[in-house]
């Protein structure tokens, strides 16, 4: 079982966010994670990125505690958040090359890894403009590109279609099905479950 989720509960004081939930994801799938606002979705998927703790429970990875071993996660993982923070003054491929720096990747590999992502999503005729001045889907696409610059086994991504138009959300679902035909394991999340029918193969509500 690649990544397990098991009874991972989250309080915040007197508010349970996540309320023992468990489920699993292989190489290969596609598995939405679905709730209206305000269920949890978010709290869970920080969490198996390692970017929150849990109350209690525990998140697997190739039976590797991420609660233990948080670094095997950051190595494995690629978190794409629900928005893109605004750097004004950078470019879509410095900001890309900057998340490579910071996973350790330097020289020819460095440079090897953003220009696959930049190519993977789309992203070379875009990657000169500040972060800024881009549409929403376009934004999107450098989320992804920093998530995978790393190359990880596993991509969470949260609403990533959340404001994109028709055809921006089609080339997200073409997008994440070229990432699941390539071996990764998604797991994205949305609160609309016909955003997600046609690119998951399983879900967890």
């Amino acid at each position: 079982m690649f990544l397990e989720v098991r009874n991972l509960v989250r309080h915040f004081n007197r508010v349970k966010a996540v309320d023992d939930i468990s489920f699993s994801v292989e190489p290969g799938d596609v598995v939405g994670f679905v709730g209206p606002n305000g269920a949890g979705k978010t709290t869970t998927l920080r969490i198996i990125a390692t970017l929150d703790d849990a109350t209690s429970g525990d998140v697997f990875l190739n039976g590797t505690s991420l609660t233990d071993y948080p670094e095997i996660g950051r190595e494995l993982i690629g978190y794409m958040p629900d928005a893109l923070p605004e750097h004004a003054d950078m470019t879509a491929h410095d900001y890309v090359d900057f998340f490579g720096r910071a996973f350790g990747m330097r020289g020819a590999a460095l440079n090897e890894a953003v220009e696959e992502v930049v190519s993977f999503t789309g992203l070379e005729s875009f990657r000169d403009k500040t972060l800024k001045s881009l549409s929403k889907g376009m934004k999107q696409r450098v989320s992804l590109a920093r998530a995978m610059v790393h190359r990880p086994s596993l991509l969470v991504m949260d609403e990533p279609a959340n404001g994109l138009d028709p055809r921006a959300r089609v080339e997200l679902r073409e997008l994440v099905r070229a990432l699941a035909e390539s071996g990764k394991a998604v797991l994205i999340s949305s609160h609309i479950l016909s955003e997600l029918g046609e690119m998951c193969s399983s879900v967890v509500i």
